[in-house]
């Protein structure tokens, strides 16, 4: 493109062709002036792009093209004003940036894309000045003369927006004449001198049989039979004269063949040039049809199941259909001029004087819920509406009372509640899940902490998903071993060897052995066996001296041909879930050989702790006290129930740390008396849902027996049982510095 360079002579001669363009595009009205319009900018300016915009209706910040130009017709497109030289033509009027329009706009990503050095725009404004949108043209070089070009984008807008307004203003009269030709409403527009239609709707005119034709020769007196000439004259002369701003009467309109339909006619003069009449009128045969359909009424009253009564201001009854008869148990016979307080329970009988002063005074009682008595002695929980009721002369005379028996819905209501409550504790004992492994995963950098909780919290799902499958009951050790080590399913056979009898965990064991195979499993993956093409790993069970008094469970983790192995320089959530957790979890040994041939890692525990076949029994866990433990601490024995594995063991660390000596963690309530029974304790910290039980009968053997006790529990503190009542309470997740405030506040009293 050249750059804009003129003489006065060449700018005379070049406005001249200018004009030629414009004079040329002007012959073409509509939508298709605007195309022709933005290519005849483009040679007159000898730029590259220009284009036409209108705003965006709702959105000021948002513009479309209706026409754009780039070396060539191209496609509209929408953009973004804002940082844009656009928006200062919305905002400021004209304006040309005759170079680098980037560096002014940096902002301005559809600048950059287009490479533009210069800008001029102007706004496309409305014959009241409101601005419709804008004409813009850019160029790839400098603009040498922004004025001139500025001038001649000046010339086109002024066309453009002309246009552009008569299109808009053209679509707003052919959508309110489409809104009055479809309206449900019969319009009529009648002139104000001859009183002869000029416009009558669809619905007007298929109502009446007559068409547009035939009706331009008629009057409103030639439809309405009620009326002669003289006599609608004079009915409108007063619309006419400015003294009323509307009639609204009602009449009948005669069809085409001669039947009659009553109407409802709303009539309006506009005065002035446009001296028409307007009449908005409504078909009120529907309204007949009702007056009719009311003599329906008392039938369907009669057989609502709704209870629907009527009372005089005193309260008689007057009326009693069959569902008041099916709600409260009466008959209408042993109700009617009895007083409606016998409904009322004892405890509520002032309501239904408040209910009749309110009526007395017009007001309406709505969805009020109440209780009321039944014939039986029943109690029945309603939602009531009461209106009303006038006599002719409009006085209030008694009351209508509508009752629906609510009792279902609260019952459902009631239910709903508890399952939310269940809900909740589910959702807030998995946050607290979703905590301790959160605590426990320990990272360098916050890239490595996102995969290992990532890695964490699918293994705790994927023995979820074998407990649900199990009913959370007892869970076969193979289906634990492979939904931990799922990854490595084409392994299983090969490098990965399962041997051992059918045994069934126990719950919370099952969920402390899936995480510490998880551990495992990702360790031998990352460094171990697992790690290249020669590896092997080992998984075996077994139970020793089983027909001993006190059998033993033993299951090994042995891996070989891998890398070379040497003992971690540091201890991460790994080990602690191996060495620490499963350890106190499953109360037995935990031991981790970091032999160069291979990691062994060896778990033995009393079969009674983890198996379904033997019988569960109690369980010591004392820990050592912390060398800083506050003295009124150290040695106390604190019983923890929690069915929660990780928070049972995460508990009873924060309380060993603390000082404290641990009984447990157990799971059940009879685990917990089995305890308490064999061993001295001082406080309880209980868990209040332990699955399919409760911790109740717990809390009432401490209390039988002096010993205090708190509640760390997914649940709130009004939603505990009386049994509670008096104990502190924390909710879950866990925050260890609050769990020992407490303790040591229980425990004050007693030191």
């Amino acid at each position: 493109m050249g750059q804009m360079s003129l003489t006065p002579q060449g700018k005379e001669s070049h406005f001249g062709l200018v004009y030629q363009m414009l004079a040329g595009c002007s012959k073409v009205v509509g939508e298709a002036f605007f195309p022709m319009m933005v290519e005849a900018l483009a040679h007159s300016l000898s730029v590259r792009w220009v284009f036409m915009c209108v705003l965006t209706p709702g959105d000021p910040d948002r513009a479309a093209t209706l026409a754009a130009w780039d070396n060539g017709p191209t496609d509209n497109f929408e953009y973004d004003l804002r940082h844009s030289p656009c928006a200062d033509i919305v905002t400021q009027g004209a304006c040309c940036f005759p170079d680098n329009i980037t560096s002014l706009f940096p902002r301005d990503d559809l600048l950059k894309e287009m490479g533009a050095t210069s800008y001029v725009g102007t706004p496309l404004r409305s014959s009241s000045g409101q601005i419709l949108g804008l004409l813009a043209a850019l160029d790839e070089k400098p603009i040498l003369h922004g004025d001139r070009a500025a001038e001649i984008l000046e010339l086109f807008s002024g066309r453009a927006a002309a246009e552009l307004e008569r299109l808009m203003t053209s679509s707003i009269n052919e959508r309110l004449g489409r809104i009055v030709e479809d309206s449900v409403s019969e319009v009529f527009i009648f002139n104000g001198d001859t009183c002869r239609f000029e416009l009558v709707n669809r619905g007007a005119r298929e109502n009446l049989g007559y068409s547009m034709d035939e009706l331009r020769l008629l009057t409103p007196w030639d439809i309405k039979p009620d009326f002669t000439r003289d006599e609608f004259l004079a009915f409108v002369a007063p619309l006419r004269r400015g003294e009323v701003p509307n009639l609204l009467f009602e009449t009948a309109h005669r069809r085409k063949d001669g039947s009659l339909y009553d109407v409802a006619v709303q009539l309006q003069y506009f005065a002035g040039v446009e001296n028409l009449f307007y009449a908005s009128i409504t078909d009120i045969t529907d309204r007949r049809r009702a007056e009719q359909a009311r003599a329906h009424l008392a039938a369907i009253v009669a057989s609502s199941n709704e209870a629907i009564i009527s009372t005089a201001l005193d309260g008689t009854v007057r009326s009693w259909n069959k569902g008041a008869e099916k709600i409260y148990g009466y008959a209408a016979d042993e109700m009617m001029g009895r007083s409606v307080t016998c409904l009322i329970p004892a405890d509520r009988k002032d309501e239904e004087d408040r209910i009749l002063a309110r009526i007395s005074k017009g007001e309406m009682v709505s969805n009020y819920e109440t209780v009321r008595v039944c014939r039986d002695g029943r109690h029945v929980d309603v939602s009531v509406n009461v209106s009303p009721i006038y006599n002719t002369s409009g006085e209030i005379v008694g009351a209508s009372k509508i009752a629906h028996d609510v009792g279902e819905r609260k019952r459902a209501e009631a239910r709903e509640r508890l399952l939310m409550g269940e809900v909740n504790h589910r959702a807030k004992n998995m946050l607290a899940l979703v905590q301790v492994i959160a605590r426990q995963t320990v990272a360098s950098d916050p890239t490595t902490f996102l995969e290992r909780f990532d890695e964490r919290i699918q293994a705790l799902a994927a023995s979820h998903d074998v407990l649900l499958q199990s009913g959370w009951q007892d869970v076969p050790i193979h289906e634990l071993v492979r939904s931990q080590l799922a990854y490595f399913g084409a392994d299983f056979g090969q490098r990965i060897r399962l041997s051992g009898p059918d045994l069934r965990l126990r719950a919370a064991a099952a969920q402390a052995f899936g995480m510490a195979l998880h551990e495992l499993a990702t360790n031998a993956a990352k460094y171990g066996a697992l790690s290249n093409d020669d590896g092997a790993v080992d998984i075996s069970w077994q139970i020793v001296g089983d027909d001993a008094a006190d059998p033993v469970f033993e299951l090994a983790w042995t891996e070989c041909g891998g890398p070379p192995v040497a003992a971690p320089d540091r201890r991460g959530f790994g080990s602690t879930v191996i060495e620490r957790i499963l350890k106190l979890s499953i109360d037995g040994e935990v031991d981790l050989d970091y032999a160069p041939t291979g990691l062994v890692c060896r778990a033995r525990c009393p079969a009674r702790k983890v198996l379904e076949k033997h019988e569960s029994g109690t369980s010591l866990q004392k820990g050592k006290a912390a060398n800083d433990a506050a003295p009124g601490l150290r040695g106390r024995r604190v019983l923890v129930v929690e069915d929660e594995v990780l928070i049972a063991v995460e508990v009873a660390e924060f309380l060993k740390d603390a000082g404290f000596e641990i009984l447990g963690p157990v799971g059940s309530v009879k685990q917990a008396i089995e305890l308490l029974d064999a061993e001295a304790c001082d406080v309880g910290v209980l868990d209040i849902n332990l699955g399919g039980e409760t911790s109740e009968p717990i809390a009432e053997w401490l209390g039988r027996n002096g010993t205090p006790f708190l509640t760390l529990s997914s649940y709130g503190v009004n939603d505990r049982s009386p049994v509670f009542a008096n104990s502190p309470h924390l909710d879950k997740p866990l925050r260890p510095a609050m769990l020992v405030k407490e303790l040591e506040a229980i425990l004050a009293p007693a030191e």
